[in-house]
């Protein structure tokens, strides 16, 4: 499989306002706590660990992609649930101009820092929300792309999420990776 740095490094430390709870507090993953993992478990670099060391689901979105280059040079993308950007560089090495990476959870701190580790920063841009309330940069996107199945597929299953972005965002011909 062909490598990426994944390292963890430190963040600069945001500060909280006392009281406030919940994923949509201002901190980084590294000062989360048991309880913020409640409220934003895939803020828990764990979870994004063991979906990577899955070689068969990572290899088949990396695959999908590159054998199909000529779909994604010169496109726009828009990766759903992120994470820690993992289709993301994907679909940046497979040629397309611009990625906008929607995720809600704090796992965007290791996702910047791997996407910048890995020199995609130019290509790659992440917007911190949920698909629902972020504004793009863009009106419309070329490819939308998401493992919108989920963790063990049911667990936080983000097909409407995918469908609401698809009708919102996508060109009228526009192609979902993947789409079976």
């Amino acid at each position: 499989m062909e490598s990426m740095d994944v390292a963890q490094e430190g963040t600069s430390a945001a500060s909280t306002p006392a009281g406030e709870i919940g994923p949509d507090k201002n901190v980084t993953a590294e000062e989360m706590t048991s309880r913020d993992y409640y409220f934003d478990s895939y803020a828990h670099f764990g979870i994004h660990e063991e979906m990577l060391k899955d070689e068969v689901r990572t290899l088949t979105y990396r695959n999908a992609m590159y054998h199909n280059k000529h779909l994604f040079k010169g496109k726009t993308v828009l990766d759903i649930g992120c994470g820690t950007g993992i289709l993301s560089m994907f679909a940046a090495k497979a040629g397309a101009a611009k990625v906008i990476a929607i995720e809600c959870s704090n796992i965007v701190d290791h996702a910047r820092k791997i996407i910048e580790a890995n020199r995609l920063s130019d290509i790659i841009e992440i917007v911190k929300g949920k698909v629902e309330e972020v504004e793009l940069p863009v009106e419309k996107v070329d490819i939308i792309i998401s493992e919108w199945m989920g963790y063990c597929l049911f667990y936080e299953s983000m097909l409407d999420t995918v469908l609401y972005a698809r009708d919102k965002w996508l060109a009228a011909d526009g192609m979902l990776f993947p789409d079976r």
